[in-house]
């Protein structure tokens, strides 16, 4: 052991031989990295003896290390489970870790409908819906509901449908793309059948799936119903001439993912194609910072074990370039997940390899793509430093929006770009609190100095550039908020609409103090990289501005109505769509959908 780590003696000749999981620690007592081993005592020792070789983000950890604890597993697997577990807990610095701001897409069915709709959702609820998914993309996703919509007749339109008639078929009906029950052309059980179907088609029971068309073809024409006989026909016929384009050159590929990776500038990026019945099925690339080629191992086995744990389909093969990290006990724990054999291996001919080579290739031409642009914010930056006369480049900027409608559910946004690029973890929401009306900028004061009295207090730093939405009144009350808080703020620039205000060429960037605009030529990648901060600040102010305004909207007669909660309230706005349509309803639905008695439907009636 080097010398340099004598504060940890103690500590590693007391390191048990037995599997677990290791937490190493500052001198704060925060965690730095979370690591699994077979051996502990072996491996935690391996990090601080002299010949020891780190890539440059490990050799950083453990130079911070100051104390070092571990908990103690049965067998190596478990090992991987706590390590899953206490690395999504404590979102350890020094950890490869697997961020992706967005939801996995999944298909949903509404049962809870009287006549079931089929779209796309992005998380699941603890409802009555029929769930598909996770799908790696939302492309394939969005194809895969188009592909429904062409061969089976579901509704495609949000009414409330309690099985009468609405209104006249729209145009999906004139198209063979829905059986109208909006228009009570189909009743309950015809159309349940269909969803069946669809649900059979989404687990990939094709065999099933076509067995069941056929025989519903052969009764529907011995009942002489031609026409639905002819659109199980239709559907037969669809199917059968996707399972035919389905079949590719190489149908014995079966179902497996396939992950490159490359590595370039401290930035590695994993691509996955997911194939399915010999199909490539879906595509998507995920990027990891702090990791070099000697980090491979370490970040493809973060990798699947974070991958698979969000739920995704785990196929029975996954090909990798090199062995991950803790390949044996991964293909045991993705084998009692799957609950059949999942095979993790780099093949090295053939088709498969083929299939690798391709993921690779594209891992390297996207993660290029991106440190292209990486090179262009910088420019974009140093720019922007240069034309508003920073002492830096402004790495960390804020930005600012104020919405509402004539002063109803003000509220404010604050967008955060770091590298020159958006970090959605770091956006903020307002509800305008202290302002009555329309005045925005008494509401971009008060944003600002909620946001910075807290800054203030709790030390934590400040952005290096405030962009403000507006002209000289927003920049002035922000000026006026600093001074009234006895902060010395940063610097700050507001964006003004010019002459042309449909044309953002004519932009006028405002700064404090200065008659004149600063300069940015018109097509300048800083003042495009700052109108962008600027857009992205106004959209997630309107946003939120339509979703309190919306809320407040909600708020109907119902809420003042004795006997009605959110529960009763949500059952009549299901029912009957709206509170007038409750009111004139018959005292018989009130009962039956409320399930109360005559009495308190009576009452509630009168009282709507």
């Amino acid at each position: 052991m080097s010398d340099r780590f004598g504060h940890l003696k103690e500590i590693l000749e007391n390191m048990p031989q037995e599997p677990g999981v290791y937490m190493m620690k500052d001198a704060d007592g925060k965690i730095l990295y979370i690591g699994k081993a077979k051996s502990l005592r072996n491996r935690v020792r391996s990090y601080f003896q002299e010949s020891a070789t780190h890539t440059p983000r490990i050799a950083h950890m453990v130079e911070r290390v100051r104390s070092i604890g571990f908990m103690v597993t049965a067998t190596e697997v478990e090992a991987l489970v706590l390590e899953d577990n206490f690395v999504k807990k404590h979102q350890p610095r020094y950890n490869v870790m697997l961020k992706d701001d967005k939801n996995y897409p999944y298909i949903k069915i509404t049962l809870d409908e009287a006549f079931p709709r089929i779209f796309m959702v992005r998380r699941v609820d603890n409802d009555k819906g029929m769930y598909f998914g996770p799908y790696v993309s939302g492309k394939a996703v969005r194809s895969t509901l188009r592909l429904i919509h062409r061969i089976f007749p579901l509704r495609q339109s949000t009414d409330i449908l309690d099985g009468k008639p609405l209104r006249r078929p729209c145009l999906n009906y004139q198209m063979k793309r829905c059986l109208a029950p909006c228009a009570g052309l189909v009743d309950r059980e015809e159309y349940m059948e269909l969803v069946n179907e669809v649900a059979m088609f989404l687990k990939g029971n094709n065999a099933g799936l076509l067995d069941a068309l056929e025989k519903g073809m052969l009764a529907a024409a011995e009942k002489e119903y031609f026409e639905t006989a002819a659109r199980y026909r239709d559907q037969i016929a669809a199917i059968k001439t996707l399972a035919e384009k389905q079949k590719i050159t190489s149908p014995d590929l079966g179902n497996l993912d396939a992950l490159g990776i490359y590595e370039e500038a401290g930035k590695a990026m994993i691509k996955i194609f997911q194939v399915r019945r010999g199909k490539l099925n879906g595509e998507r690339h995920f990027i990891f910072d702090k990791v070099d080629r000697a980090d491979r191992a370490e970040a493809l086995g973060a990798f699947i074990r974070q991958f698979y744990a969000e739920g995704m389909e785990i196929p029975p093969e996954i090909l990798t370039p090199e062995p991950p990290d803790g390949v044996e006990a991964l293909e045991e724990r993705l084998t009692a997940v799957r609950g059949g054999k999942t095979r993790i291996y780099t093949p090295v001919k053939g088709r498969k390899r083929q299939i690798l080579n391709m993921a690779e290739r594209n891992a390297k031409m996207n993660l290029g793509a991106i440190m292209n642009t990486s090179k262009s914010r910088g420019e974009a930056l140093e720019e922007i430093r240069a034309t508003l006369g920073l002492p830096s480049a402004p790495m960390t900027m804020e930005a600012y929006d104020i919405s509402n409608t004539s002063g109803l559910s003000a509220v404010g946004s604050m967008i955060v770009f770091k590298d020159g690029a958006p970090s959605k973890d770091d956006y903020r929401k307002y509800k305008i609190k202290s302002v009555t009306g329309p005045n925005d900028y008494a509401s971009m004061a008060e944003v600002i100095m909620r946001r910075f009295s807290k800054l203030a207090e709790t030390g934590e730093p400040f952005a290096d550039l405030l962009i403000i939405d507006g002209g000289k009144g927003q920049v002035n009350a922000v000026m006026e908020a600093f001074r009234s808080m006895n902060i010395t703020p940063p610097p700050v620039v507001g964006i003004a609409k010019g002459a042309d205000r449909e044309n953002p060429e004519s932009d006028e960037f405002i700064l404090p103090g200065r008659a004149e605009p600063a300069p940015f030529p018109p097509t300048s990648p800083g003042r495009f990289l700052l109108q962008q901060a600027r857009d992205e600040a106004h959209r997630f102010a309107v946003a939120y501005h339509r979703q309190t305004r919306d809320a407040a909207a909600r708020e109907s007669s119902l809420d003042n109505v004795p006997g009605i909660g959110p529960r009763r309230k949500k059952l009549l706005l299901t029912k009957f769509g709206s509170v007038k349509r409750a009111r004139e309803a018959a005292l018989e639905d009130l009962m039956e959908t409320l399930k109360v008695s005559e009495t308190v439907a009576r009452r509630i009636r009168e009282n709507l």
